[in-house]
């Protein structure tokens, strides 16, 4: 028995040791990084799909593998050829599995409840099953600025304002750049939507992309955030020149339809 344990928790601490490793290098937009370690990942990836009843925490590593490997390349088609032969995955398990691991799992309970809330984001384009994850986030995370910007980004563009003004509440205290990046955007986006402060509105959004640029990738969403408010208020003036420059920049910094349909 303890040789089988520890080759289980062996096999996942391989896998997302480097899972870890490839998620940070792709947030820092080196993605060329990643590749060496990808055939590891998918062999580990594959030995989860037997180990999830033993340890738990496969639950999630499956659970992705499912999904994405039937949707990514299903959004982003150039990706076919890659995947063809690889294990043929399914969509309503994957998440199906996700769920599981948010109720069962101990080290990646959070992981999984992210990404489920990111899945419903970038596939489903359900802005109201992606709040409820970050809810939960925020709810067993209450100074995490990372999951209290996640929620407050679905609820602005839910337009559930005094929810957004009630977590920008308890954003004060935290003073780094981070937070006030989150509160310059979110600021900007009220002044917009709400009070119809196109000078400040304008303003925020410059301030929110000038932010957003000194974290590199790891927050592009805010810069491509910024760029959507100020093509938004171009197009308002009759700029469309302008307005489809700021969408075109916008777009090269996230895919998300909440953010370049709004």
């Amino acid at each position: 028995r303890e040789d089988t344990l520890t080759f289980t928790e062996g096999v996942f601490f391989d896998l997302f040791g480097r899972a870890f490793q490839a998620m940070f290098w792709a947030d820092n937009g080196k993605t060329g990084k990643v590749i060496p370690d990808l055939g590891n990942m998918y062999r580990y990836t594959k030995r989860g799909f037997d180990l999830k009843e033993e340890f738990v925490e496969f639950y999630f590593s499956t659970g992705l593998y499912n999904y994405y490997i039937e949707a990514y390349p299903e959004a982003h088609p150039a990706y076919k050829p890659l995947v063809a032969f690889m294990h043929k995955g399914d969509r309503e398990l994957g998440l199906e599995q996700l769920n599981h691991a948010i109720s069962h799992a101990v080290f990646l309970k959070v992981e999984a409840t992210l990404f489920m809330s990111l899945i419903q984001l970038n596939y489903k384009n359900d802005l109201n099953s992606a709040a409820i994850y970050a809810e939960r986030l925020v709810k067993d995370y209450p100074r995490n600025i990372l999951y209290k910007g996640h929620l407050i980004n679905i609820l602005l563009h839910q337009h559930r304002y005094d929810l957004v003004r009630n977590l920008l509440e308890l954003t004060i205290a935290q003073e780094d750049l981070y937070s006030e990046m989150i509160r310059t955007y979110a600021g900007a986006f009220l002044a917009e939507k709400e009070a119809g402060e196109e000078i400040r509105a304008r303003s925020g959004y410059m301030e929110t992309i000038e932010l957003a640029e000194t974290f590199g990738p790891f927050a592009e969403i805010y810069g491509a955030m910024g760029y959507m408010g100020l093509s938004r208020l171009h197009e308002k003036e009759g700029l469309q020149d302008e307005a489809e420059n700021y969408k075109r920049k916008a777009s090269r910094l996230t895919s998300y339809a909440f953010i370049l349909d709004e």
